[in-house]
């Protein structure tokens, strides 16, 4: 068991603050927090595609995400959780000073 007390990255620090990564039965799990400016775009140009499962949980601000096309295909709003798949595009517009929590959940190839 691990436990960890949850904060949140300052404005003046990196936006992503990993609080612990774990490794079990060929699967590694990464959880932490993330803090994004208004006015931001995540990622400031093109698209982010990660090697793992993501689910991630608002808890303050507003993101909508945006296709590869530049249109709104969803909004993210307090208590809401989005789960993105591994590989799949993602970017979004940060409409309101936003915190989330996140976990990345990744299969380890193998051997």
């Amino acid at each position: 068991m691990k436990l960890k007390k949850i904060a949140y990255p300052k404005e003046s620090e990196p936006y992503n603050m990993e609080l612990f990564t774990h490794s079990n039965a060929g699967v590694t799990t990464t959880f932490g927090t993330v803090f994004l400016k208004k006015g931001t775009r995540i990622p400031e140009l093109g698209f982010s595609r990660h090697p793992f499962n993501e689910v991630s949980i608002l808890t303050k601000g507003l993101i909508e995400m945006i296709d590869e096309n530049d249109i709104v295909i969803g909004r993210l709003t307090p208590g809401v959780a989005v789960y993105i798949n591994a590989g799949e595009p993602q970017a979004g517009h940060v409409l309101e000073d936003t915190e989330l929590i996140y976990v990345l959940n990744h299969l380890e190839p193998k051997a």
